[in-house]
């Protein structure tokens, strides 16, 4: 039996080159050979590649040719059902017995309970030999008949690239040019379909608040110019993108913050800010499975969704309580650790690599 495993995915965001040189590593450890077959690579990543992958524009025959070429043995579907390639991909698969891994979030969380959405990706875990699962919260959303087959990978970041930060906070704060004594940090794209991270909650609670010692820090792509006209100068710097080929600049940025915040759909920026110790606040509403690493009370609050009166009242909360903040910080980190480790995650994949395999 073939060695290897093939991944197919749609772009490869830079924090995943990381997690993806991990995991060919410890396939490698194991037996197995990973290779991935992307329709491209985040722009902007610097982070260098250390694992096998090949860029070709999404097509059916391309990419059927290119999986004979391999004879894996599985395929990983990293794909979102509006990638039409899926599809004929799936089936194809199925006919030509070459075993199919999903690895899926369950459903289109930010688009509400759909019936039809529910009812395609019902179709796809059906299908599959075998399901990777964002987190162990989502296995309620895969059919009974098919939970069997299921297997959570809590979705990472790859901590063990990040490096050591020897300066101190205030070192930072001074050579970054940031006056502010406690700093709310934002970190993710900021326009990301249609401003569902709320970034804009943020920019007007700070222009009401007059506080010098208290500032924001906006990080990410896509400021849209009406928002950025929004800030108050006195207590918000926004420092655009930030990336380099070894994670020092980011790093940087979280170690010399208190309070992480993004109002809505917190992403995997819940996973960072957690290493590194920064309790969160956010509103109640859709989020991604990583919302489940949360806990209101312990390591940070989930205010009532659009309430911004109250998003304000626990990030002062937590900014002028020393000990509550710095309680919230060790929670945090240690949640972390102990539910978001990229070990776990690859644990989780490896499982069902083999679970398929041996199906086989």
């Amino acid at each position: 039996m073939s060695n290897k495993i093939l991944l197919i995915s749609n772009q490869v965001l830079h924090y995943r080159v990381s997690l993806y040189n991990y995991f060919f590593q410890e396939f490698n450890k194991n037996g197995w050979e990973l290779r991935v077959v992307a329709n491209r690579v985040q722009s902007t990543s610097q982070i260098l590649r250390k694992f096998n992958l090949k860029l070709m524009p999404f097509g059916f025959l391309e990419y059927a040719r290119e999986i004979k070429k391999n004879a894996p043995a599985a395929v990983i579907l990293f794909l979102h059902l509006k990638n039409l390639i899926i599809w004929p991909l799936v089936h194809w698969l199925k006919l030509k017995r070459i075993p199919l891994i999903y690895w899926t979030k369950t459903r289109n969380l930010d688009e509400g309970d759909s019936f039809w959405r529910k009812l395609l990706f019902n179709y796809i875990m059906h299908l599959s030999d075998g399901i990777i699962l964002y987190t162990s919260n989502v296995l309620p959303n895969v059919p009974l008949r098919a939970r069997h087959k299921a297997f959570p990978a809590n979705n990472t970041i790859n901590f063990n690239d990040f490096p050591e930060v020897i300066e101190s906070k205030s070192q930072i704060k001074t050579n970054l040019g940031i006056p502010f004594n406690k700093v709310v940090l934002f970190a993710g794209r900021i326009s990301e379909e249609g401003n569902r991270k709320k970034t804009d909650h943020l920019v007007e609670i700070f222009r009401n608040i007059e506080r010098s010692e208290l500032g924001l820090v906006l990080v990410g792509s896509g400021m849209p110019d009406s928002l950025k006209k929004r800030m108050n100068p006195r207590n918000t710097l926004y420092l655009g993108e930030v990336h380099d080929s070894v994670n020092l600049q980011i790093s940087r940025v979280f170690k010399m913050a208190d309070i992480f915040s993004i109002p809505g759909h917190v992403g995997l920026g819940i996973n960072q800010a957690f290493y590194f110790g920064l309790p969160i606040v956010t509103e109640a509403g859709s989020h991604p499975p990583e919302i489940c690493y949360l806990q209101s009370g312990r390591n940070g609050f989930v205010v009532p969704e659009n309430d911004i009166f109250a998003l304000k009242e626990k990030i002062l909360y937590l900014a002028d309580n020393d000990t509550i903040r710095a309680e919230f910080s060790r929670n945090a980190r240690a949640d972390i650790l102990a539910n978001g480790s990229t070990e776990n995650m690859f644990q989780g994949f490896l499982k069902c690599v083999e679970y398929v395999t041996r199906k086989k």
